[in-house]
This record gives C-alpha cells, sequence and structure tokens, in this order.
C-alpha cells in the first residue's frame, strides 16, 4: 500500500497528470466535430467537376471517429506514457534505493501497474463520458448502451497494452528497447486477426472491431467473451513472465 500511494503520488507531481487526461481529452473534444465536418472537407478537397454525395453524419459516426482515435494514437501514446516506468529507475539505478528497503519486487511492479491503469483507463472513462455529451448535443439519438459496452472492450484491451509495456519495461534497462518492443507487440495483436477467422474471432486483436460491430448494432456484448478471455489470459502470461524474470536481474 505504502508503494502504491508513492507511486500516486509520483504521478502527481510529474506531466503524466496532465498529458496522459489532456490526451483523451483531445480525442473526446475532436471526435464530435471530426464527424460533423468531414464531408464538407472531403467536399472542398475534390477536384472541380467532381461530386461525391456523402451522407450527412449522425451520432454513430462521431462516436466511431473516438473508437478510432482509441485503436490507434491513444495505444501509441499509452506505450509511450509507460516505456519508461520501471526502465528508467533502472537506467539511472535509482531503483536499488527503493529495493533496499523490505519492498518485494513483484509489489514494486504490481503498485507501478496500479497506479498506471488507474491514470490512464480513467483518463479513458472520462474522455468517453465528455465525448458522448459533446456529440448527443451536436447530433442528438441513443447510442448509451452501445457505447459503454465497446468502451468496456477498450478498456480490457489497454489493460493489456499496459501490462506488455510495462513488461517490457521491467525486462529491459533501456525504455526505447521497451517502447519498441510494445508498438511491435501492438502491431502483431494488430494483424494475426487479419490472418485466421479464429483469430479474429477469439483474440485480443479482435476486441477493438467488436467494439466498432457492437456501435454499429453488428455484433452484441456476449461475442467479446472469447476476446476477452484470451486478453486476460495473455495479460497473465506477460506480467507472471516479466516478474519471473525480474526476480533473477541483478540489479
Amino acid at each position: 500500500m505504502a508503494l502504491f500511494k508513492k507511486e500516486l503520488l509520483a504521478i502527481g507531481k510529474t506531466y503524466r497528470l496532465w498529458v496522459v487526461p489532456a490526451v483523451f481529452l483531445f480525442f473526446a473534444l475532436l471526435s464530435p466535430p471530426a464527424a460533423k465536418y468531414t464531408p464538407q472537407i472531403i467536399s472542398f478537397a475534390m477536384p472541380k467537376g467532381i461530386s461525391i454525395k456523402i451522407p450527412e453524419p449522425v451520432l454513430l459516426d462521431a462516436l466511431i471517429q473516438w473508437t478510432k482515435n482509441l485503436a490507434q494514437m491513444g495505444i501509441l501514446a499509452t506505450i509511450l506514457f509507460t516505456m519508461g516506468l520501471v526502465s528508467e529507475e533502472k537506467a539511472r539505478n535509482t531503483i536499488q534505493l527503493v529495493l533496499t528497503k523490505p519492498v518485494s519486487r513483484t509489489a514494486f511492479v504490481l503498485s507501478k501497474l496500479l497506479a498506471q491503469s488507474i491514470l490512464i483507463l480513467g483518463s479513458i472513462k472520462i474522455g468517453a463520458f465528455i465525448c458522448y455529451l459533446y456529440a448527443l448535443a451536436i447530433f442528438g439519438g441513443d447510442k448509451s448502451a452501445a457505447f459503454t459496452q465497446a468502451n468496456l472492450l477498450f478498456l480490457v484491451y489497454y489493460f493489456l497494452i499496459i501490462v506488455i509495456t510495462l513488461s517490457f519495461s521491467t525486462v529491459f534497462s533501456n525504455q526505447i528497447a521497451a517502447g519498441g518492443l510494445s508498438i511491435l507487440g501492438f502491431a502483431v495483436l494488430s494483424i494475426l486477426p487479419v490472418f485466421n477467422t479464429a483469430l479474429s474471432k477469439y483474440s485480443p486483436g479482435a476486441l477493438p472491431t467488436l467494439a466498432d460491430k457492437i456501435l454499429k448494432g453488428q455484433a452484441g456484448i456476449a461475442q467479446s467473451y472469447w476476446p476477452i478471455l484470451t486478453t486476460l489470459i495473455l495479460t497473465v502470461l506477460f506480467l507472471v513472465t516479466a516478474l519471473l524474470i525480474f526476480q533473477r536481474q541483478e540489479l
């Protein structure tokens, strides 16, 4: 508990307390107007004499814009914010100051995981709430149940991304290496569903696609149970493996 409090205080003293929520607030405020004005932007960009009939944007378009931002830029930002949590302390040799106290290495890593997860997942929840209210004010309609379910899938997926990045940060002393491998892991998760029907239904990479399908009314939350399960299993495997390697490392 003391370590967890220390991590929360550390977040409060750094840029993360403001920058992480600001990133997702930016997505929240950007998505509805981006959906609203996309037809005008496309029409303006088209050469003279060529016209394309674009449907009038609706609430769904704004919410899909939010999930697109979460599925791409939001994940890259999360990796950037997480990749130095442990590796930076290793590089600066400050980790020994903490671990020389009666503190287990497992508790050290888990406290960072919990604090970082609260910060990032909490920021996503706030951003989603603001995005929905803003989109509702612009377009009207009601997609609250589907939007809640879609964001739930992203919270599960983001927790996996946080764990993967923190795991690499725990194993390596170079945060660039940790970040690079995390981006590679994210790329693999994203690509796998393309190659196999089973992977497109059951792998963690299926969650963002399922979130969009739920918003469009093309799928139900029940179809996400297997990918959620595989995501949680992979999360545990990454975390346990990283902790085992960390326990054996000489610092």
